[in-house]
């Protein structure tokens, strides 16, 4: 019997030392039901309309494919990766504020960039077919008179801070000493992205990045038709225009005053992205340059749907728009491009000062 009492002491203390863990079931609340358009569009950067257009949107490809209860729906998935965008925050606090663990907001992060990013060619893309090219080139016409215009790019920083850079971190060196993606973006004159190039560590510079795109070949084969408005880091080509460096008369001076309120638009689109989606500006993001590059990119493909949806452009006083070193790395002009603008000049702008 005394026997028989050890053995069964025995197994009560081992069942003891044995601990399972529960399941832990967090509270999970819905945005939709918390918030009205006003702090929907603080928080997440869409309206309401605008949430529930992007949950139908990636609903298919970001469903869970488990039957495990509390699985986290889609618009769940939506709202996390929104308010990463939209703020930059940590994802430990996006986590927190979401009813989610970090990892799995990590997780959700990327499996919803990936699935916006999959939308890209839908979202972005060049004006295709004569009547587009028309009404693009129209449409920059009205704003100085500046003939032929598709598009206008530029280059900016989107900066990193604790990114696990190795052997390559002189790579991601900036001018400013700062870790950072150079973007090259391509904008339409209603302020539409029509081109994101987002692979290019900092230290690349604007012409070396748009060289090493597929634009100048796509203009050249004539898939692209028109042409570019770029600053003076650019060099002259048929298809791309730069101010000039220094205008000998008042015709020059008023071709680079209509270049100057054309080509302003980029400068315009870099601050709206910036101050839409938080992420891509501040102290940067603390994420792999890979995982970056794919944010920056989704960030570009909700841009150009807020504005497909005319989502109201969120706006920041306090943000300024730094003007690029221009004398850095200046591309040697192409005689093509110097015809053309000397022609643009004398049939265009000669009137001016008559």
């Amino acid at each position: 019997m005394a026997a028989l009492a050890l053995v069964a002491l025995d197994l009560v203390q081992g069942r003891d030392r044995i601990r399972v863990d529960k399941r832990v079931f967090r509270d999970r609340t819905n945005p939709l039901d918390m918030y009205n358009d006003a702090e929907m569009q603080k928080r997440y950067r869409f309206s309401r309309r605008g949430v529930l257009h992007l949950i139908g949107l990636l609903n298919v490809e970001i469903d869970n494919e488990t039957l495990r209860s509390n699985a986290i729906p889609p618009a769940l998935k939506v709202f996390v990766a929104l308010n990463y965008f939209a703020t930059g925050s940590l994802l430990a606090s996006i986590g927190t504020i979401h009813g989610v663990s970090n990892s799995t907001a990590s997780r959700i992060l990327r499996e919803v960039v990936v699935a916006i990013c999959n939308h890209r060619k839908e979202y972005i893309k060049f004006p295709e077919g004569d009547q587009e090219v028309r009404e693009a080139q129209n449409a920059f016409f009205r704003i100085a008179s500046f003939p032929k215009v598709v598009g206008c790019i530029d280059c900016t920083h989107i900066h990193l801070i604790g990114s696990k850079l190795g052997d390559n971190e002189y790579i991601y060196t900036n001018r400013k000493g700062r870790h950072s993606i150079s973007t090259q973006l391509i904008c339409s004159a209603d302020y539409r992205i029509l081109n994101v190039v987002a692979r290019w560590p900092g230290s690349h510079h604007d012409s070396r990045i748009l060289a090493s795109s597929r634009t100048p070949l796509r203009f050249e084969e004539g898939r692209y038709q028109g042409i570019l408005l770029g600053d003076s880091g650019y060099g002259q080509n048929a298809w791309l225009l730069t101010p000039f460096l220094n205008p000998r008369n008042q015709a020059e001076r008023a071709y680079n005053d209509a270049h100057c309120c054309t080509r302003v638009k980029i400068e315009m689109v870099n601050g709206q992205l910036k101050n839409k989606f938080r992420c891509l500006i501040g102290h940067g993001m603390i994420l792999k340059p890979e995982r970056a590059c794919d944010v920056i990119t989704a960030c570009c493909v909700l841009f150009n749907i807020s504005k497909q949806l005319k989502e109201p452009n969120i706006l920041h006083d306090e943000e300024e728009i730094v003007a690029a070193d221009l004398a850095q790395g200046r591309d040697i002009d192409n005689a093509d491009g110097v015809a053309l603008r000397a022609t643009i000049v004398n049939r265009f702008f000669t009137w001016y000062g008559h």
